[in-house]
């Protein structure tokens, strides 16, 4: 169900990426954690040129610029337009220079040299800005009022013809053409309008302010969802067959929910969905393509239909209950699919923050996230270091070793094909299909990428940078060990204090 879940993630990008700011920006058991196949987005047959919305023509109505409004007007044009600094991969398009012009010297002209005296902006403070953060966003470091900001996203969305960009942004992420174009027309002038407020004004925590439901909307009125699915699990080594039959068996209400557009009432709706993964790979894979994908059990002699959570209690959101080390089988549901989770490390070595990866990989997430509510790893070691492979290891409660035998049950693998960087955290596991339980690992420098070849690890959350850091220190106190059966610990020993789980928003 798992590697599932993982391609119908993947084959939905429908959450807009930041587009614009990249086009305008610069810059258990031994886990020896002993390549990837990424699924990608079904491509258009024939690549189609979307052409742009001509923008003003600068000649029909000339904007007379002061000096020093011309100062910055020319600062914002090198850096939205002339920015050399960025890597191709994060220039996947180029918004044509006459409108670039027309936005710069529009944004420009809405200032009066006093204002812009007043405000302390210039051409080279604008660029300095720029080199610091990589984005435009003037409203967020100048106290520019209301009127000129309405003035300002006016001239913006009258130079710059920001479906075009929304189209091309949507290309270089795999959608095809017909279709980029499409959910780039389903968005409304006031969505446009957001967008450029985004850009120009204001950071959003929605991608580029426009309102997920909107998004949701226009992808749902664009998307032959069931045909992108049939097409990408083809991509990914299904058969025709098995292929449409999972595709077409999902129901319109999980197609809806994976859209966005229809959300699970609760825990119990989520369980189903789920189910309804498990029956669908259990129904329509072969034996072959179950054992590939991690949910076929060869000692049955059939497929195995995989249970994804436990029944019973979740232990208290605050960490209040007692500390329960053995239990009678999977946890429950506990973390909300639709909620961004932060586990928190405090360890004799500082303190880590990873964000948990509730999206793709709901059931490790989950699993560890009741494991930390119940205590299981506090007052344990990180008992393993490995520079070779740049790992390190814990989660063992009752002996602070690989031989630990678990909290009593296993939990299924969410997918195959995982690549393993720095800031990662992963679940330890034995070679068999869905052996993980409770152990895990820190991926802390480049030479994880050497358990590429097996990806068989599921990544289930990433850190922060101040928290790979700590990692970072805790995996150069690594001394060899002759009686720790894989090789060595940090010195002097790193135990892990507690771990508690805080809902983000």
């Amino acid at each position: 169900m798992g590697a599932l879940m993982r391609i119908l993630k993947m084959v939905l990008p429908l959450a807009l990426v930041c587009l614009v700011a990249a086009a305008c920006s610069s810059d258990n058991d031994d886990s020896t954690p002993p390549a990837a196949a990424t699924t990608a987005v079904p491509q258009p047959t024939e690549a189609t040129e979307v052409a742009a919305t001509p923008a003003p023509d600068p000649t029909d109505a000339t904007v007379v610029l002061t000096d020093g409004q011309r100062d910055l007007a020319d600062a914002l044009f090198t850096a939205i337009h002339e920015d050399d600094t960025m890597q191709d991969e994060y220039r996947p398009f180029t918004i044509p220079e006459d409108q670039v012009r027309c936005l710069a010297d529009g944004l420009a002209g809405v200032l009066s040299d006093d204002r812009l005296v007043e405000l302390g902006i210039s051409g080279s403070s604008v660029a300095a800005f720029y080199r610091e953060r990589g984005i435009l966003a003037l409203g967020d470091t100048y106290a520019i009022t209301e009127d000129e900001i309405s003035e300002m996203v006016d001239r913006a969305v009258e130079c710059v013809d920001w479906r075009w960009v929304l189209t091309k942004g949507f290309e270089a992420e795999g959608v095809p053409g017909e279709q980029a174009r499409c959910i780039a027309s389903e968005i409304s002038d006031d969505g446009i309008r957001a967008m450029a407020m985004s850009v120009v004004i204001a950071e959003s925590e929605n991608d580029l302010g426009i309102g997920p439901e909107e998004v949701q909307a226009a992808s749902q009125a664009c998307f032959d969802v069931r045909e992108m699915l049939y097409q990408t699990f083809v991509q990914d080594g299904l058969s025709e067959e098995s292929a449409r039959c999972v595709a077409d068996g999902l129901s319109d209400e999980f197609v809806a929910m994976m859209l966005g557009a229809q959300e699970p009432e609760s825990d119990e709706e989520i369980a189903e969905m789920f189910g309804e993964l498990s029956a669908l790979q259990n129904r329509c894979l072969t034996p072959e393509e179950l054992e590939a994908m991690g949910g076929f059990d060869s000692g049955s002699g059939g497929p195995a239909a995989v249970q994804s959570f436990g029944s019973g209690p979740c232990p208290p959101a605050d960490g209040s209950g007692p500390t329960v080390l053995d239990f009678d089988g999977l946890q429950p549901l506990c973390l909300d699919p639709a909620k961004q989770y932060t586990a928190v490390f405090d360890t004799t070595a500082g303190e880590m923050r990873i964000s948990l990866d509730m999206f793709n990989t709901p059931i490790t997430a989950n699993n560890f996230a009741v494991l930390a509510r119940y205590h299981y790893y506090d007052g344990t070691l990180l008992f393993r270091t490995d520079p070779s492979i740049g790992i390190i290891q814990g989660g063992a409660p009752h002996t602070n070793s690989p031989s630990d035998p678990g909290p009593g049950y296993t939990i299924p693998d969410e997918g195959f094909g995982f690549t393993y960087e720095p800031g990662q955290i992963v679940m330890a596991r034995t070679g068999a299909p869905n052996s993980a339980s409770a152990q895990f690992f820190f991926a802390v420098n480049e030479n994880t990428a050497l358990l590429n070849s097996q990806g068989t690890y599921v990544v289930f959350g990433q850190m922060d940078a101040d928290s790979l850091a700590v990692a970072e220190a805790i995996l150069a106190s690594h001394v060899d060990q002759p009686d720790n059966p894989l090789g060595g610990g940090p010195e002097p020993p790193v135990t892990v204090n507690s771990v508690t789980i805080e809902e983000i928003g």
